[in-house]
């Protein structure tokens, strides 16, 4: 039976379950002995802790500061307004054109050694021999226009007086979260166990397998799930930590979410470096036993419904993950046509539909324990699902051309917490943590756009890459309501922004690093605490791959690469000779224009990364790459260079290669490892710092003119196409058809469409 402490002043009748809780109401409420009164204009309050106080009038400052923001705004939307009537009346000639993109006058941000916005000649992004003359549109597309014209005012509508009810609420929103964390701060919390985080006894098995009964017949035990749920915890939360490791307690956890987590854990046991056989047994065999008929058990739950229960998302997000990157096509396909469902359920889920938060207590009033960090750990977790869910859909679009849901405009969301806060086994209400402010998304991904300061945490620069690339479709959609106005000039000028805001991405937020494994996941401190080596600090391969795939795609659609290097269809649509025509039509251009050699250079550049320590050779296995999207873009990359060299120079060899005849007989004229040296090294050749550096593509583009032999490509594919075989994802196994076909037409071979 649990201590109650009650509370002996007249007419009071509380109690705690805490003596010091007791003696704190005491102090508080019946007999203050200092009162800090609020020095505001107006507020009368009064307070027997200064720090409580202080923070009261914290709260007054904000809510000043958003006020005169909301008049700035205001003022500034008028402005806008009437230089967007004042624009759209005529152009030079005298034709309507409605000025979308805001005022003319030039707006320039520096980026290293370039400037962004503004006028562009032909920079390392794209070339701009295409565009209209200054006669015609004698304006440029100016970070601040873009986010405008993009977000449609909504990123600075959070803060104006006259928005709608919703934003109004959000912008409340943010106030109460800080206050819910404040109230959970004032209290040490009684985290369990960290056995609780991959405990599994008798008892849980038994309601695991009431679910899947096909469990049973693999033997699945209790063994089995606490293995794969150390995997989770080792290879999946850390690169996306949508669940709280310190609280979490898998007897309290629901099943489903548990056999999610099991799931995944199975999918990524190759990369444990151990032989898991003896615990797991066939890894493949128990992740699809459980994969396929998870959907639809989550879905029949009665708590997946608006809104919905944080397990519901955060199985989902993990099921999701599982799908797309480490099973069969089938549950590939599966997880991109329920894609939209889970979006849905987000929309609805408390955090954007309604308020969490409206039992949060007054500064004068007591916050139990349980209730203030569960319900603040609740939301953060909530707010981390909708991020990494935006996360996926935005590089899953990237990587394999799916089709986006949601854009950067509609994520009205705080960043994630500060990562050092959301890991913390242990906090001290005496002496608590830093409390970084943290910003909304739009506001963070706005500053990045005008390149203004900004501190996020690992999981916070994968969101900003995500909102970058979020706006790089979104303009692809609004290019296609400008086309028939022939503005060419205004497609240039919005992917050289892009592409601009990327590099200083990669610059400014990872510190021109995209290897440092630092920069990209929180890692325990501890000394004692086990880090996968491929997540050491001593891994120097790239850690960020979306990174290099999005500068690549910039210029060049994923659809033309996958049909060019041989694909039979693309999202089960049958390709035809008239297809191929087409595409092999743009890939001529854009091997041919400056577009197409800052696209390999980024492909160079990244397996150079993934290949070299230095001059030190590294051997890569995708089948054994616990990285996020990495073979995928291994791949992607591989094409690409293909696509390149081949359509310039054609194939290496003319032996034409008999299909009885081994793959040992095939003589590559060059080995992988030494067709990557000698391109990165002739490109560090070419500047006076003979360095590899993203800085001096330019120069590069200019090298690579010069450069003979990229064409002899068998060697650089052989090194990968044979370990593409045995991945997990069957997706990556037909990567390995791909390559083999790209290697045939290499050696003299006719194109042939793979899968047919």
């Amino acid at each position: 039976m649990q201590d109650k402490y009650v509370c002996e002043e007249s007419g009071c009748g509380k109690w705690f379950s805490r003596s010091d809780h007791l003696a704190r109401h005491i102090t508080t409420i019946h007999s203050p002995r200092v009162f800090f009164s609020c020095q505001w204009p107006g507020c009368v309050k009064q307070f027997v802790r200064k720090d409580v106080r202080d923070k009261h009038e914290g709260r007054h400052r904000l809510r000043e500061e958003r006020r005169r923001n909301s008049k700035r705004v205001s003022a500034k939307v008028e402005t806008l307004s009437e230089n967007y009537n004042i624009a759209a009346e005529m152009d030079m000639d005298g034709s309507v054109i409605p000025n979308v993109l805001g005022p003319s006058s030039p707006t320039f941000f520096k980026q290293g050694n370039h400037y962004v916005g503004g006028p562009v000649e032909e920079t390392a992004g794209f070339s701009t021999a295409e565009r209209t003359s200054s006669t015609q549109l004698d304006f440029a597309l100016k970070p601040p226009d873009l986010t405008q014209w993009l977000f449609n005012d909504e990123s600075f509508l959070l803060q104006s007086g006259n928005s709608s009810p919703t934003n109004t609420y959000l912008a409340a929103l943010d106030s109460q979260a800080e206050k819910m964390l404040e109230d959970a701060f004032c209290i040490s919390p009684n985290f369990p166990n960290p056995n609780s985080q991959v405990s599994v006894d008798g008892l849980l098995v038994e309601k695991m397998v009431s679910y899947v009964p096909a469990l049973a017949q693999l033997g699945f035990s209790s063994v089995k799930a606490e293995r794969a749920l150390y995997i989770y915890w080792d290879f999946f939360h850390v690169q996306f930590p949508i669940l709280h490791k310190p609280s979490f307690n898998t007897s309290a956890a629901h099943p489903l979410l548990l056999l999610s987590m099991v799931m995944i854990g199975a999918a990524m046991s190759p990369y444990s470096k151990k032989d898991e056989w003896p615990v797991l047994g066939d890894s493949r065999q128990l992740l699809e036993t459980i994969a396929f008929p998870l959907r639809w058990l989550i879905s029949s739950s009665d708590e997946c419904c608006s809104p919905a229960k944080p397990w519901i998302l955060q199985s989902l997000i993990i099921l999701e993950t599982c799908e797309i990157l480490f099973s069969n096509r089938r549950l590939h396909e599966r997880a991109y046509l329920h894609h939209g469902v889970k979006m849905q359920l987000l929309r609805r889920s408390p955090l954007l539909g309604g308020d969490p938060l409206n039992r949060t207590n007054d500064d004068t009033e007591l916050t139990e324990e349980k209730d203030a960090w569960k319900r603040w750990i609740e939301v953060e977790s909530l707010n981390r699902v909708a991020l990494v869910s935006f996360y996926l859909d935005t590089v899953n679009a990237t990587i394999f051309g799916h089709q986006i849901v949601l854009f950067a405009h509609q994520i009205k969301l705080s960043m994630p917490c500060d990562d050092m806060l959301w890991e913390m086994t242990s906090i001290d209400k005496d002496n608590p943590p830093p409390q970084p402010e943290t910003p909304k998304f739009i506001t963070a991904l706005t500053k990045l756009l005008h390149q203004e300061k900004l501190d996020v945490g690992a999981l916070g620069k994968k969101i900003l890459l995500a909102g970058l690339l979020s706006i790089k479709f979104q303009m692809e959609l609004k290019d296609l309501e400008v086309t028939f106005l022939d503005w060419k000039s205004v497609k240039e000028y919005w992917k050289d922004t892009i592409y601009r805001a990327i590099e200083v991405w990669r610059d400014d937020i990872c510190h021109e690093d995209c290897c440092d494994s630092q920069k990209a996941y929180y890692l325990p401190a501890q000394p004692d605490a086990y880090v996968p080596s491929s997540f050491q600090s001593c891994d120097t391969r790239c850690k960020f791959p979306a990174y290099h795939i999005c500068q690549t795609f910039m210029g060049i659609k994923q659809y033309d690469c996958i049909i060019y290097v041989g694909a039979s269809n693309r999202m089960n649509v049958k390709t035809t000779e008239k297809d191929y025509r087409v595409v092999k039509e743009r890939i001529s251009a854009w091997a041919n224009s400056l577009k197409g050699r800052i696209s390999v250079l980024h492909c160079y550049m990244f397996l150079n990364e993934l290949l070299f320590k230095g001059k030190e050779q590294i051997l890569y296995d995708p089948a054994t790459d616990p990285i996020f999207h990495r073979p995928n873009v291994v791949a992607s990359s591989l094409f690409v260079i293909w696509s390149y060299n081949y359509c310039l120079f054609g194939p290496e060899s003319g032996i034409s290669i008999g299909s009885h005849a081994p793959d040992n007989v095939v003589k590559v004229r060059e080995d992988g490892y030494a067709y990557i040296e000698r391109i990165c090294s002739h490109l560090r050749d070419s500047t006076s710092e003979g360095m590899l550096s993203n800085r001096y593509l330019d120069t590069y583009a200019e090298a690579l003119r010069t450069l003979t032999n990229t064409h002899c490509m068998a060697g650089l594919i052989a090194l990968f196409k044979d370990r593409f075989k045995y991945c997990q994802s069957e997706v990556c196994r037909e990567y390995a058809g791909l390559l083999e076909n790209c290697m045939a037409r290499s050696m003299g071979q006719p194109r042939k469409k793979y899968g047919t």
